[in-house]
């Protein structure tokens, strides 16, 4: 019998994709660094979490990873969160960043990146490997673990710790700031994501939302700086 998910698997998932992350820093590193290292770094990230999500999966009961056609519409639902996030937060955002600068780090290391391989690579992590792999991590693993909790509890706790996770990614040097403009944002994505999850009883109109709320924000990081600079 299928044993139910736990919040040591969550972790386990977690420390996974640290593992592989510093696994392959060393790669890059010996095939020339830069660039190639971030994009290594977050592939071993994604690899690590997926592979231990697998490994746990074959004992675990069904994560409810399963995508219909019907969930490209969510894709659209992505990308008009996004917007709207945007704007909504703009004023703080543009109080507290008044120079224009990503509030996350990952943001400004795409901006940096140059060759189009690097770029292509950022890409389609961010709109297809990532919510595919953070949504079987956080509304598969995470959320199952909740699973004798009631439904307003399950989507605080577990957007709450969505929301948390990616303080890793953000600005070290304007922390503070950086938290304020990102996380609410990141909370109130995780709320969508989780009651989607919990409406349909699959991760497939979730890793839609994800992927088109990542798909807008990829492409204007990815933007070259000639064309920003008007804009900034």
């Amino acid at each position: 019998m299928p044993r139910p998910w736990s919040l040591l698997d969550f972790f386990l998932a977690i420390l996974g994709g640290f593992a592989g992350a510093v696994a392959l820093l060393p790669v890059g590193a010996v095939l020339g660094g830069g660039e190639l290292s971030l994009v290594l770094a977050l592939s071993g990230q994604y690899v690590g979490q997926l592979v231990v999500l697998w490994l746990l999966a074959r004992r675990r009961e069904d994560l409810g990873f399963a995508i219909e056609s019907s969930d490209t519409f969510y894709l659209g639902l992505g990308l008009v969160l996004q917007l709207t996030l945007a704007v909504l937060f703009l004023p703080l955002t543009s109080l507290l960043f008044p120079d224009g600068d990503p509030a996350q780090q990952l943001g400004t290391a795409l901006s940096g990146l140059e060759t189009t391989p690097a770029r292509v690579a950022a890409v389609l992590t961010a709109v297809v490997v990532a919510p595919v792999t953070e949504e079987l991590t956080f509304r598969g693993a995470l959320l199952k673990s909740f699973h004798k909790r009631g439904r307003r509890t399950v989507m605080i706790v577990t957007s709450l710790v969505f929301a948390a996770f990616h303080t890793l990614g953000l600005d070290p040097d304007r922390l503070l700031q950086a938290a304020a403009v990102v996380l609410p944002q990141l909370f109130l994505v995780g709320l969508v994501l989780a009651w989607v999850t919990l409406r349909t009883g699959r991760l497939g109109p979730a890793i839609f939302i994800h992927s088109g709320f990542n798909l807008l924000a990829a492409l204007v990081f990815l933007l070259p700086p000639e064309l920003l600079d008007p804009i900034s």
